[in-house]
């Protein structure tokens, strides 16, 4: 489970800050700074730079060994097919849409007058008393990235479910052949 999540770390991150500097009484539109922690304008714009190099590292291929080693543990963790397959699927289905998607989808809360992040890059996008633009406009193209990220996640999809059925159908076949075995030998 930790291995799905771990890509998504920089979104929950943006999500709680924006949780804890609203119960604080902060505002996205406001001038002044909200004090969590450094600043939330500065924990934003940190979270928004990891969560654009996780969807461009895995629109660059990263998918691939992300989703691999999560088929891999799933294989290790679930005994029947069907669940193993559901499972995977559903990775599969969230690698390729929430890198490329995620990082635009956890600020669309914050946008203001101050703040209309944009593929052109045009404005300043002032959050809690900070500029978070340069960022905030870059997750917005992100989502181009799912072109060539979402097919790779199917892609693995395909061949995990291929090879999960092949083998599972392997498994079958040798174990109705082992008792017949059994018959044939010899009492020892």
């Amino acid at each position: 489970m930790l291995l799905v999540v771990l890509p998504f770390l920089p979104e929950l991150v943006i999500l709680l800050t924006s949780l804890f500097a609203g119960l604080s009484g902060c505002r996205p539109a406001s001038d002044a700074g909200c004090p969590i922690g450094n600043s939330a304008a500065e924990i934003i714009r940190h979270a928004l730079d990891a969560g654009f190099v996780v969807g461009s590292r895995f629109g660059d291929g990263l998918a691939v060994l992300w989703l691999a080693a999560c088929c891999w543990l799933i294989t290790l963790g679930w005994a029947r097919l069907w669940s193993r397959l559901l499972l995977a699927f559903a990775v599969s289905l969230v690698c390729a849409f929430v890198p490329y998607f995620g990082p635009m989808l956890s600020i669309s809360h914050l946008v203001n007058p101050k703040c209309s992040p944009n593929e052109g890059g045009v404005g300043d996008c002032i959050v809690y008393g900070g500029d978070v633009g340069g960022v905030a406009h870059q997750v917005v193209g992100l989502g181009w990235r799912i072109l060539e990220g979402a097919p790779i996640a199917i892609g693995i999809f395909v061949v995990y479910a291929v090879v999960a059925v092949v083998t599972d159908l392997r498994a079958r076949r040798q174990a109705l052949r082992s008792p017949a075995d059994s018959l044939d030998r010899p009492p020892a």
